[in-house]
């Protein structure tokens, strides 16, 4: 039944990236190697921004039933800031809290969320996409560029590249939601093979777009019976806690 949902889940971004008779709506004006360069060089800053702040961190696991309703849920909340070596650090705000009853998990690290793609692209790294230019689309009253970007080479040991669909804001050449994987795939971990999809909304902080909100489905499969995995993730109260370093002379 898992397999089946992952396969549901990949068809479904598949037609996203453009089926015959698939309306593509207006295609832009603007040279599309034009709009990547702009939002990959958008996607560095902000990603140099983010390692700026602290912030409160929201995890929650969800366990649901065949009939759609809350079986168990893990939720554990913390702040994220730096240590006196300027390295991030995870401080639990109170005890996490779990009556899950089929997925065991107790605690979330930091290192335990490297598999959410919060920036995907930099402007170093556009040789080594491919980036497909989909429709346009309306995403809470933004104006969107829809792109498919996958990888156009092997992942290399130690690093890693999203496939996916990004929505681009039309006007400010923002990414405002992705929906995708860091590759290589996980295989270890508290979730081990569980959400390889996440979907990531942004909203704005200050001068820059850093994601607040992410959300995964996904399906365990119990004595044959499927149960639902929901991931709901919450980036808030952000704070800058540290200035950004000199410019190289």
């Amino acid at each position: 039944m898992r397999r089946v949902t992952r396969w549901l889940a990949v068809l479904a971004v598949v037609a996203l990236a453009g089926l015959p008779g698939r309306p593509q709506g207006e295609a832009p004006t603007q040279p599309l190697e034009e709009i990547v360069r702009q939002f990959a060089a958008k996607e560095e800053a902000y990603a140099r921004a983010h390692a700026l702040y602290r912030y409160r961190l929201s995890v929650k696991v969800q366990e649901v039933d065949e009939d759609n309703q809350l079986a168990g849920e893990f939720e554990q909340v913390a702040d994220v800031g730096f240590d006196p070596s300027g390295r991030r650090r995870l401080t639990l705000v109170g005890n996490p809290r779990t009556d899950l009853s089929k997925f065991g998990l107790t605690r979330v690290e930091l290192d335990d969320l490297d598999f959410i793609p919060l920036f995907i692209l930099s402007p170093a790294q556009i040789p080594d996409y491919e980036v497909t230019y989909v429709t346009r689309e309306r995403v809470d009253e933004v104006d969107t560029y829809v792109f498919k970007v996958e990888p156009n080479r092997v992942v290399r040991p130690g690093e890693r590249l999203f496939e996916g669909i990004v929505w681009v804001d039309a006007e400010k050449l923002d990414i405002v939601r992705t929906h995708g994987r860091s590759l290589p795939a996980r295989t270890g971990g508290p979730f081990r093979e569980y959400f390889q999809r996440v979907e990531v909304f942004r909203e704005p902080v200050e001068e820059s777009l850093f994601p607040t909100y992410v959300r995964a489905d996904d399906v365990l499969s119990v004595r044959d019976h499927p149960l639902k995995l929901r991931l709901v993730v919450r980036f808030s109260n952000h704070q800058r806690a540290r200035e950004p370093a000199p410019a190289p002379q």
